[in-house]
C-alpha cells in the first residue's frame, strides 16, 4: 500500500524493465502516463480505478482530493518496490497466515 496526503503524490518517474498496475482504493486524484511517443496523458482517478503502466513508461500520481489517497501497487517483475522501503512513512504489513491449515 502506498499513501499520498492531500495535494501530494509521486513525481514523474519510471521503472525500467517493470510494468506497474496501480489500483486506487481511496480518494481522488490525477494520474499521468506517457504514451509510447512520450506524450503525457492525464486522467482523473478515484476509488476502483485501475491504471496499467507499461514497462519503463514515465508516470506520476497526484492526490487532488481532501482525504489521504490509498493506492495498491503491483510490479511485474518485482523489484521497484524496494525503493519504497526507504520512504519515511514506509510500514511493512506482515502477511496473515492461517495456522489452522
Amino acid at each position: 500500500m502506498v499513501f499520498a496526503p492531500p495535494t501530494q503524490g509521486h513525481a514523474r518517474h519510471n521503472h525500467p524493465g517493470a510494468e506497474e498496475i496501480i489500483f486506487i482504493i481511496k480518494a481522488t486524484g490525477e494520474q499521468i502516463v506517457e504514451d509510447h511517443n512520450g506524450v503525457s496523458e492525464t486522467r482523473q482517478v478515484g476509488p476502483g480505478c485501475t491504471i496499467s503502466i507499461p514497462e519503463s513508461r514515465f508516470h506520476a500520481t497526484q492526490n487532488t482530493g481532501t482525504e489521504p489517497m490509498e493506492i495498491f501497487v503491483v510490479y511485474s517483475p518485482t523489484g521497484p518496490e524496494k525503493v519504497l522501503r526507504d520512504a519515511p512513512d514506509f510500514h511493512l504489513i506482515p502477511a496473515k497466515t492461517d495456522k489452522g491449515h
